[in-house]
């Protein structure tokens, strides 16, 4: 080959596995609860996931000949058996084996998936993969901002980039912005150095608001210092019960180590500062309800966020529900409880009966009671969808689904149990969502990419549940203290993560020393 000739094409492998893994979750996992699709192969590539079909998209947009390899995802929930992960671990490596040398290997992960003997699934796979591969093939991963982040990612990993928004709808975007350096660190133009640090203050910390959209605004802003590759920040997990939970800064640079430790513990110090800025804390069902029902304008949304099935909550708790009854309030509409023994009576019953119907409270005490009620069916669906994090067409499935109406209250019940994404789950029920004085939503932060265009005001309601923000009510046992929620925040220190050796690589010249 001449200096004349074009470089070939890099040859890039993306795959990837999302599964927010709770330890407090009443969810058992097992293998059928992964669903798996393949770019080129599944229809509907733009949503294949989270950050995989961007980033399978981005991949060829860069001129790279794409290998896709699977992407399975899982609702939050318990941490599987072992056997589960090592199948679905096995189903990303093989066809990476199958695919000949590669010299990008891109995977979409979460960051906080566990089984029940192995608290790091991530850098579990990262390691598998690395030893696979080799040193010379860059390796880059893209993280839910969510992840506990462990010093075996680091290692195994030449870039780990997290989202940066919460609602997560950038994945694409910082597909797009790293592909390119991970190329750049194949052909040797770059030597990726990286620093990290973390701190015990997970938790969910919404960027659309103050203080964290002007937190996000610096820390993104420092990334295009001189010599800086990457700065991703993650907020942890707080379901996690083990070891590596924390918040966390990850900071990469082209050969600096000291740059990148210089940036990493001042991007740190001032995540930290943000975090104790304010308390992060809603208030309770009972005071949640007054608030919704003194604010002024419609519609108020209350998010209630303990029983977030995003984060491993089952879906079906009644306490918000119950005081609503309690109080006789009207003009509300309450998605999604899931519930499907209740979906299937409705379905049998159809539109226009009235039947005596149990709801909710079926997956134990975080559940809270079951409700016993005479409804009217308005509305049963098999083909109800939302959008993916409120953003774009509705093409994510609700399964079975039903509504039903009492005492001014309207009920959306669901058979898959999900958080709630967009209004569809409302308006495709026919429920104007406009018009209501309240919407419940059993959501964290996901709904406000949509919710916050219309709601004239929003309650986020820390009631019973998996996802509680009151962490002290959780049965941690093995989380490293001493951490903000259970001891004061004042003993909350930044500290570096080990060492991240940079790896040695040839530096190619060409493109056959750049692929053989």
């Amino acid at each position: 080959m001449t200096g004349s000739e074009p470089l070939p094409a890099l040859r890039c492998y993306v795959a990837g596995v999302q599964h927010e893994c709770s330890s407090f979750s009443p969810i058992p996992t097992a293998l059928r609860d992964f669903e798996s699709v393949r770019w080129g192969v599944d229809p509907e590539p733009a949503t294949l996931g989270f950050g995989y079909g961007e980033s399978c998209r981005a991949a060829l947009d860069l001129g790279f000949e794409l290998i896709s390899g699977p992407f399975s995802s899982c609702q939050p929930s318990l941490p599987p058996p072992h056997r589960v992960w090592e199948q679905v671990r096995e189903g990303i490596l093989e066809p990476l084996r199958a695919a000949g040398p590669v010299d990008l290997v891109w995977l979409c992960l979460h960051g906080a998936q566990m089984s029940d003997q192995e608290d790091d699934c991530e850098g579990d796979l990262l390691e598998r993969v690395r030893a696979l591969v080799g040193d010379d093939v860059a390796i880059g991963c893209l993280l839910d901002l969510h992840a506990n982040l462990s010093s075996r990612m680091l290692d195994a990993a030449d870039l780990v980039v997290s989202c940066r928004e919460y609602p997560h709808i950038d994945y694409g975007e910082r597909a797009a912005e790293l592909l390119p350096v991970l190329a750049r660190v194949r052909q040797g133009e770059v030597r990726p150095t990286t620093a990290a640090v973390r701190f015990n203050a997970p938790g969910a910390y919404p960027t659309p608001d103050e203080p964290m959209r002007s937190f996000v605004a610096r820390f993104t802003a420092a990334q295009v210092e001189p010599g800086v590759l990457q700065v991703s920040v993650n907020h942890g997990f707080e379901g996690s019960d083990q070891p590596d939970l924390s918040a966390s800064v990850v900071v990469t640079t082209d050969g600096d180590t000291a740059g990148a430790e210089q940036l990493a513990r001042r991007v740190g110090a001032d995540f930290l500062d943000t975090v104790r800025s304010q308390s992060w804390r809603g208030p309770g069902v009972a005071e949640s309800v007054e608030l919704a029902l003194a604010a002024t304008g419609h519609p108020v949304v209350l998010a209630d966020r303990s029983d977030n099935a995003g984060g491993g909550a089952a879906g079906d708790s009644t306490f918000v529900l119950t005081e609503l009854l309690r109080r006789r309030v009207s003009d509300v509409a309450v998605a999604l409880i899931w519930d499907p023994i209740a979906v299937d009576f409705c379905h049998a019953a159809g539109v226009g009966a009235r039947l005596p119907l149990r709801i909710g409270g079926k997956c134990g005490p975080m559940s809270g009671d079951p409700i016993d009620l005479d409804v009217e069916v308005r509305y049963v669906r098999t083909d109800a969808t939302q959008a993916l994090f409120g953003k774009g067409e509705p093409l994510f499935h609700l399964g079975r689904t039903a509504a039903v109406h009492v005492d001014g209250i309207d009920i959306v019940l669901a058979s898959v149990r999900t958080q709630v994404f967009s209004h569809h789950v409302f308006s495709q029920h026919g429920i104007d969502h406009l018009a209501r004085r309240i919407l419940v939503v059993k959501s964290t932060q996901h709904f406000m990419n949509d919710f916050g265009t219309f709601a004239a005001e929003v309650v986020r309601c820390d009631g019973p549940g998996t996802l509680t923000a009151d962490l002290a009510s959780l049965p941690y046992h093995r989380i490293r203290r001493p951490m903000i929620g259970l001891d004061p925040v004042d003993r909350i220190e930044v500290a570096p993560m080990p060492a991240v050796a940079a790896r040695t690589r040839s530096a190619p010249t060409n493109g056959d020393q750049v692929r053989q």
